[in-house]
């Protein structure tokens, strides 16, 4: 991938969503990325709009780190993954049109398939590490893996909620978490259910 500093990044994410807003995504060109936010396009040399498309992810990534005082500590690993990640479709939810031109398409190009599934990884890897749960090495990738699939679920599904409305988004995303709760527990960092507090004293 071609070296990009942060800032010629977060121009290219301004770029790419102005563009998209209002032109078909297929018309997009890197002249007008760069005369969307008035700089020269040879400031963009060598980038594609594959990589322009990048640094979307990369915005809506990094806006999940924001705020992270409103998380409460005593939630669940469970919970904290929802809140985390519904971060993200919140940063996304302005920008819905944009985000649905730019994927228009993807589902019949098994190459854009799987560079979406990469950037759900990472987007994954963030999360995990926000919410204080290992992402490295075999276990984390693993974990990483599952809770990529499960983005991408939830993505799936915010693509056909309403406009501002996460119903879908949110009912997918809390289905799967729990079932990757109940079908992996603490290998995939969930937290043992708390106990019946019903206990009988002696």
């Amino acid at each position: 991938m071609t070296y990009l500093t942060p800032d010629l990044r977060r121009d290219l994410a301004r770029a790419a969503l102005s563009v998209a807003a209002d032109t078909p995504w297929r018309e997009a060109t890197l002249a007008k990325l760069a005369q969307a936010i008035g700089r020269p396009v040879s400031d963009f040399y060598p980038v594609s709009l594959w990589e322009a498309v990048d640094c979307v992810e990369e915005a809506f990534d990094r806006a999940v780190g924001d705020n992270l005082d409103a998380l409460d500590p005593g939630q669940s690993v469970r919970d904290r993954l929802f809140d985390l990640i519904m971060k993200r479709f919140e940063a996304m939810e302005p920008h819905r049109a944009a985000v649905l031109a730019m994927e228009q398409g993807i589902d019949r190009d098994p190459t854009l398939i799987a560079s979406a599934h990469q950037r759900h990884v990472r987007c994954a890897r963030w999360v995990l590490a926000l919410a204080g749960l290992e992402a490295d090495g075999m276990t984390g990738q693993a974990r990483a893996q599952g809770l990529g699939v499960i983005i991408g679920q939830a993505r799936a599904a915010w693509r056909g909620d309403d406009a501002g409305d996460f119903a879908k988004t949110m009912a997918s995303l809390d289905k799967n978490l729990r079932r990757a709760e109940e079908m992996f527990g603490r290998w995939a960092g969930f937290e043992a259910k708390p106990k019946s507090d019903e206990s009988v004293a002696p």
